[in-house]
């Protein structure tokens, strides 16, 4: 089962506050998907996976690659790759969703608040509904 209010480009930034690395999760309504996380080092990966909701507010991601490399300032994505492989982790979280506020946006926004963390966060805010190709960091 998809959760559609799921759905989305979802964002650490908002949580972000002193911190040196970010973390981007989308959720694409076909039940795939993918995180980012990168850090001020210029490190970068990206884990892909699969995702479904077994169960009223519990999300399975069901990984299948990590990329690692790094980034480059002006330049969307993965401007090296050092590392490819697959992978077989399966993380099952439990999630809410509500409206939250901090001091690192104007207004509220849309939050998705997990038990376990995504990468290095238990907190993303989202930042639209609709994924772009240039979105995705192998584009």
């Amino acid at each position: 089962m998809i959760d559609a209010e799921l759905v989305g480009f979802w964002d650490t930034r908002p949580y972000d506050y002193g911190v040196m690395e970010s973390s981007s999760l989308v959720l694409k309504a076909d039940g795939t998907g993918w995180t980012e996380w990168s850090n001020a080092a210029r490190a970068m990966s990206v884990s892909r996976f699969t995702w479904d909701c077994p169960r009223a507010g519990t999300l399975e991601l069901r990984f299948t690659t990590i990329i690692s490399g790094s980034w480059a300032p002006g330049q969307a994505g993965l401007a090296s790759i050092e590392d490819h492989r697959s992978d077989d982790t399966v993380l099952r979280t439990t999630y809410a969703i509500d409206r939250d506020s901090t001091d690192m946006v104007d207004s509220d926004f849309a939050a998705i608040h997990f038990g376990q963390p995504i990468e290095f966060s238990h907190d993303y805010g989202l930042v639209r509904r609709d994924i772009h190709a240039g979105d995705d960091p192998e584009a």
